[in-house]
């Protein structure tokens, strides 16, 4: 599935990348899921539908990975920051999500681009 998130959390979800609406100016992010047995992979796209980092304040987001097979399912981004490695960064942990994780990823972003990358891991 194909997905666009508009900046306040809002979620489209489409089978192919071509049927999201691409025109808005509040798109925060493209994605693309990929679910196995254990968990969900989002990797962001570009606005041409190719896989790419999401570029954010002071680095670079790479996918997110919502764990639902966990004790207590989690949300994680992997992370690529200035001189270091691409990290998973553990952003919300809930037995019961009430929003979608893409929802809580776009409010995560938010965060980010207000704080630089940096400040926001250290937090």
């Amino acid at each position: 599935m194909f997905y666009a998130v508009y900046t306040n959390g809002a979620t489209e979800m489409k089978s192919t990348f071509e049927m999201l609406h691409h025109s808005s100016e509040h798109i925060l992010f493209f994605a693309k899921s990929h679910t196995d047995a254990s968990c969900r992979h989002y990797y962001f796209l570009n606005p041409k539908g190719e896989i790419a980092p999401l570029i954010v304040n002071g680095g670079k987001l790479i996918s997110i990975i919502y764990n639902f097979s966990a004790t207590t399912p989690t949300i994680e981004l992997e992370v690529e920051q200035p001189s270091r490695e691409v990290e998973r960064v553990e952003i919300y942990r809930e037995d019961n999500f009430y929003f979608s994780p893409l929802s809580i990823v776009a409010a995560a972003i938010r965060s980010i681009n207000k704080l630089g990358v940096v400040d926001w891991v250290l937090r």
